[in-house]
């Protein structure tokens, strides 16, 4: 009798244990959130299958915003866009062009991943976020082809959203990166745009960029990121470097660059932050002046929060000001929101 009491009060010990246990850790990501977790906050080109559903930016929570238009004469979701209004200032707004990162394989322009870019909606800019066509139905450079006609929707149609396009200034994240650093490199070059997508007439060019852990160099990728950049581009990267040159910015810096400010981690695994360096060092060779400014944040990783961090937000929008407001941006606060997401 002794030893089945003393077995009992054994796996009562047991149960109360891992009881205890499990309150300690109710406040912490279960096993199967970590993969959604990972997947929001550092899956910019996350090849990580999961079951959980990304989460997407409330869009509600701006004071006003135009939805789902489509940029092109096709009635394609993955050819649309979103415009976000300052709550703050006054029309027309100086706007910033955002496009989301995903590895060219997944991602939208109401990601969770680029939420905090929103947050330029408190400091006066509009935000027009672009979704382009992906790999599982496009290869390069059609990607490149929807983010030029976008812009040159916008600015065919600025009085009409109440945007000041007269310059503009396209802001990336990891594949997003990608385009809006190809964009720089390719300002009023026809031979990169598909003029029959639409508003021919007006100019896809853009004024400035801001790229997180964007890839320079294609051919250049680590592990995780040289699987999504062979499909998108159809080949294998490394064994075809030469047929990489047109999808590499680095490759296509020309003095007419315009101003860019790279951030990077140094502990980024996907897009290895010697390829900001590099793009740093390439533009200002070429522009012969600073023309790229680097921000290197050690020890981060892809996608890394601190790069997402309100101060780092500040940081890029004072970069943003220099550009679209001379520096002198009337409705710079200290009022930064928390972007929802749902």
């Amino acid at each position: 009798m002794k030893t089945k009491t003393t077995v009992k009060q054994a796996v009562l010990f047991v149960m109360l244990a891992a009881a205890l246990y499990a309150c300690r850790d109710s406040g912490k990501p279960r096993v199967s959130d970590s993969s959604r977790i990972e997947k929001a906050t550092l899956g910019e080109s996350s090849l990580n299958s999961t079951s959980s559903k990304e989460r997407n930016v409330d869009m509600s929570q701006f004071s006003k915003t135009a939805l789902n238009i489509l940029y092109t004469g096709n009635r394609n979701s993955r050819q649309t866009l979103d415009i976000a209004y300052p709550s703050m200032g006054n029309p027309p707004y100086k706007t910033i062009i955002l496009f989301h990162g995903g590895g060219w394989m997944s991602g939208d322009k109401q990601s969770e991943t680029i939420a905090s870019i929103f947050q330029a909606t408190t400091q006066g800019y509009a935000v027009v976020s672009v979704n382009y066509r992906l790999s599982d139905e496009v290869k390069w450079p059609k990607p490149l082809y929807d983010a030029k006609a976008a812009i040159r929707f916008i600015r065919a149609n600025a009085g009409k959203y109440h945007l000041d396009t007269r310059k503009l200034v396209a802001w990336g994240a990891s594949a997003g990166g990608h385009i809006v650093e190809m964009l720089a490199a390719t300002n009023n070059l026809p031979a990169f745009e598909d003029l029959s997508m639409g508003n021919r007439d007006a100019s896809s060019a853009v004024q400035g960029v801001v790229s997180w852990y964007g890839i320079a160099d294609v051919s250049a990728l680590g592990d995780q990121g040289t699987i999504p950049a062979n499909k998108i581009m159809g080949f294998d990267v490394h064994a075809n470097k030469a047929r990489t040159h047109d999808a590499s910015p680095i490759q296509l810096v020309t003095p007419r660059f315009p101003p860019i400010l790279l951030v990077h981690g140094t502990n980024d695994q996907i897009v290895p932050y010697q390829q900001s360096v590099n793009m740093q060092k390439r533009v200002n060779e070429v522009t012969g002046k600073e023309t790229a400014k680097l921000v290197l944040y050690k020890g981060a990783s892809h996608g890394d929060g601190a790069i997402k961090s309100k101060s780092n937000v500040a940081k890029c929008l004072d970069f943003v000001d220099s550009i679209l407001f001379d520096g002198k941006n009337p409705c710079r606060n200290t009022s930064y929101i928390d972007v929802r997401v749902r």
